[in-house]
């Protein structure tokens, strides 16, 4: 009965220890791929997404809202790069038919938060120290 009870206090606090708070979020992340470097910028109410190439030249942005949702930040009207070659810069028109809906779930890890898009493929936005 001992150790059901010491399991249950440990997955709780496991649990509570990794939980993100709103304020928690905001600042700068970015993921470095193969193909490009990805940032995201998170504030109160909105996020800033840019697209790069190897060469820093800029090839997308954008803004919108973003929410959170327990663990999980949705951003709205975003675009899904997923480390996709980026041949020449993307317009904003360009780009609408591409905006979605996302919702990706928030991890904290020592203080560090990354916000993962998608396990598979290691592509991960990881906040700056």
């Amino acid at each position: 009965m001992k150790k059901v009870i010491i399991l249950i206090i440990l997955g709780a606090t496991m649990t509570v220890g990794c939980s993100v708070d709103k304020n928690d979020l905001l600042g700068k992340y970015s993921f470095t791929g193969d193909n490009v470097i990805d940032t995201l910028i998170i504030k109160q109410d909105t996020y800033i997404h840019k697209i790069y190439d190897k060469h820093s030249k800029l090839l997308y942005q954008g803004q919108d809202k973003w929410e959170l949702d327990k663990n999980r930040i949705d951003l709205q009207n975003f675009y899904n790069n997923e480390d996709n070659e980026l041949t020449e810069a993307l317009s904003n028109e360009d780009s609408k038919k591409f905006l979605m809906l996302t919702s990706y779930p928030i991890d904290k890890q020592n203080n560090h938060i990354i916000i993962e898009v998608n396990a598979d493929e290691n592509i991960r936005y990881e906040k700056g120290r």
